[in-house]
C-alpha cells in the first residue's frame, strides 16, 4: 500500500468528457488505479495514476511511469473489477470509484456487481458521477441531504428483511422487501439526516440529483 494512502480511487472507462469533476473529487491522499482507458480520463484531469490495469482492447497500452498489469482480453471478470480486487488484495478499505456509470448498461451492471465484492470483503465503496451515489448496504447507515435531493432503496438480495427508512418523506419500518419491489423509489429528505437499516439482506442505495 502506498505511504499513508488510506483511500483507493478508480477510474473506470466510461465516457465522460467532464475532466473538471475528476479533478474535484480526486485528491493527492488517494491511491489511484485506472482502469484501461480510463487512464486517459486521468491524464485528461492532470492526475498521474499510481497504478493502471487493463487488457488494453480499447485504447493503447500507456507509455506512462506508473505500475501497470497488462490482463488478458479473454478473461472472467472485467478490468473494473480486477481493479477492485487488486485494490482489495492491497489492503485498501476505502473504494471510490468513478466513472464507471455510462452508454453500456451491462458495464454499468457489471460495475454494480463490484460494490457487492466489497461489502462482503468489509470494504467500504460507492460508485460516482456528478448525478448520482451508490453503494450497497447489509446494516445501517445515515444519509444526509448536503449533495442531493433524492434517494432510493431496492433490495439486491431475493428479498431483504427487517428494512426501515426513518427521517425520509416515505418511511417504513420493519418490512421485507423484495427484489422486483420499486416502492422504495425516489425518496426524499423530511430532515437533514435519513437512515435507512436492513436486519437481513443486502439494498442498494442511489442518492441523485437532477
Amino acid at each position: 500500500m502506498g505511504t499513508k494512502k488510506v483511500k483507493c480511487v478508480i477510474v473506470s472507462g466510461a465516457p465522460n468528457n467532464d475532466s473538471d469533476y475528476l479533478s474535484k473529487v480526486i485528491d493527492e491522499s488517494s491511491f489511484v488505479i485506472a482502469a484501461d482507458s480510463g487512464y486517459k480520463r486521468c491524464i485528461d484531469a492532470k492526475i498521474i495514476p499510481d497504478l493502471i490495469i487493463g487488457d488494453f482492447d480499447s485504447s493503447v497500452k500507456p507509455s506512462i511511469s506508473c505500475e501497470i498489469i497488462k490482463l488478458p482480453v479473454e478473461k472472467d471478470d472485467t478490468d473494473t473489477f480486477f481493479c477492485v480486487k487488486e485494490a482489495v488484495k492491497r489492503g485498501y478499505k476505502q473504494i471510490e470509484i468513478y466513472n464507471a456509470i455510462g452508454n453500456r448498461i451491462d458495464h454499468t451492471y457489471a460495475n454494480l456487481l463490484c460494490l457487492n465484492y466489497c461489502l462482503q470483503n468489509n470494504v467500504s465503496a460507492f460508485i460516482k458521477n456528478e448525478k448520482n451515489k451508490i453503494f450497497f448496504v447489509n446494516d445501517k447507515i445515515e444519509l444526509d441531504d448536503s449533495e442531493y435531493k433524492y434517494f432510493s432503496v431496492f433490495s439486491f438480495s431475493d428479498k431483504s428483511e427487517g428494512v426501515s427508512i426513518k427521517d425520509s418523506y416515505y418511511e417504513v419500518d420493519n418490512i421485507t422487501l423484495n427484489s422486483f419491489d420499486q416502492y422504495g423509489e425516489s425518496n426524499h429528505f423530511k430532515k437533514k439526516k435519513a437512515i435507512v437499516s436492513v436486519k437481513k439482506g443486502t439494498l442498494i442505495v442511489i442518492l441523485s440529483n437532477d
